[in-house]
């Protein structure tokens, strides 16, 4: 599969696997808080001793190399002829995400079908509607949070037709089971970045980690991040500031750039989306400011700056594993196969990126496994 067939999905990637879906949650305007590091859940550790050789283990399958495949049995039987319903939220990401799934649905040899759902109220709950009149055999939902569509999903449930969801943050409060990039999974790259920052940028570390406040996990991500840092190294300093959505593309930067004039101790620089960081390198030189950054869900151009060595490093989804995993879900879940191992825990490959890694063309985005259909196709015991 030609990798440039996941251009436009990663250009939105970090919405949807580093932030989840965006909600009405969360005001507009930038604020800002501190806290000072120290340690969490009563448990005291040393920054030379316990908590930083546990923030190098954490990191260690994530450097140099992508963590493991998610999904290491066969399928025992290929629902062929199925019809999977996906469920368009409007934005990008999911037109994206449609067009990503298409070539594994036709490895796989099921339909997609594709229903308008939109983020508001009304369009979510007739799109939900007409799939409860359709039937069909499983659903997949991107990015959008089941308040909107509760009753009918109680239908479909009743039904047991299968749920699978990427970037919902609720999914499991409305008994979807493992959804991929949900909340656990959002915990576990906070965890990962925090403990980034210990083992590879110092003990004495002073982190202003910036937020999206629109995006439903920021509080979630900010909050696991502090008590990691602050449990493996105590000697680290943190404050937080937040980046309204409507600046991401044109006033991230200069806000970025306002926050570290103001607090000049700053010596790392820490995003939840790699959205924040296009345009960064520049407005730091300007301000003459040197950070070391660590971006969350690079997308092409945080991989274009690390290539240039104005990004220091940035936390990569494999995003084709991400889609042909949710197709896989839906199949096992339908001829009644227990998912096991990361596909069960919901986590995808992810791989700590800096300049030496980017051997390949950026604007292509990053795959751990470029062999991922091959490796599909022969766990479906199909011809890919």
């Amino acid at each position: 599969m030609r990798s440039s067939l996941w251009r436009p999905l990663l250009v939105l990637v970090a919405v949807l696997v580093a932030a989840a879906a965006i909600t009405a949650c969360g005001g507009g305007d930038d604020s800002t808080s501190s806290s000072t590091g120290g340690t969490s859940s009563g448990t005291e550790t040393s920054s030379s001793g316990n908590g930083l050789a546990e923030a190098k283990a954490a990191i260690a399958p994530f450097v140099g190399q992508p963590s493991p495949f998610p999904v290491t049995e066969a399928l025992k039987e290929v629902p062929e002829g199925a019809t999977i319903a996906f469920m368009d939220c409007g934005a990008p990401i999911c037109a994206a995400m449609y067009a990503g799934l298409e070539p594994a649905a036709e490895v796989m040899g099921v339909t997609l079908e594709r229903f308008k759902a939109g983020f508001a109220a009304d369009t979510v709950s007739t799109a939900f509607d007409s799939v409860v009149a359709k039937q069909p055999d499983a659903v997949i939902i991107t990015a959008i949070e089941p308040p909107l569509y509760a009753s009918q999903l109680k239908e479909l449930q009743a039904a047991d037709i299968p749920i699978v969801t990427t970037g919902v943050t609720t999914a499991e409060e409305f008994g979807i089971e493992s959804p991929q990039y949900g909340i656990k999974g959002v915990e576990r790259l906070a965890r990962l970045q925090a403990d980034y920052v210990a083992a590879e940028f110092g003990e004495e570390s002073n982190v202003a980690y910036f937020g999206i406040p629109e995006l439903a996990i920021t509080n979630v991500s900010e909050a696991v991040f502090e008590e990691e840092l602050s449990r493996v190294c105590p000697s680290c300093e943190m404050h937080s500031t937040s980046i309204p959505a409507t600046a991401l593309g044109n006033k991230a930067p200069s806000m970025v750039v306002s926050d570290l004039q103001a607090n000049p101790d700053s010596d790392v620089a820490v995003l939840i989306a790699g959205e924040i960081a296009i345009g960064l390198p520049a407005a730091l030189k300007a301000a003459g400011i040197e950070v070391k950054t660590l971006s969350g869900a690079a997308i092409p151009q945080n991989l274009e700056q690390l290539k240039d060595g104005t990004e220091t490093a940035a936390l990569a989804t494999d995003v084709a594993v991400l889609a042909w995993t949710m197709l896989d879900q839906a199949a096992r879940e339908l001829v009644g196969q227990k998912l096991t191992g990361l596909q069960a825990e919901g986590y995808g490959v992810n791989q700590f990126l800096t300049q030496e890694d980017i051997t390949f063309d950026p604007a292509n985005g990053w795959n751990g496994y470029p062999d991922f259909a091959e490796r599909f196709a022969k766990l479906w015991g199909v011809e890919g």
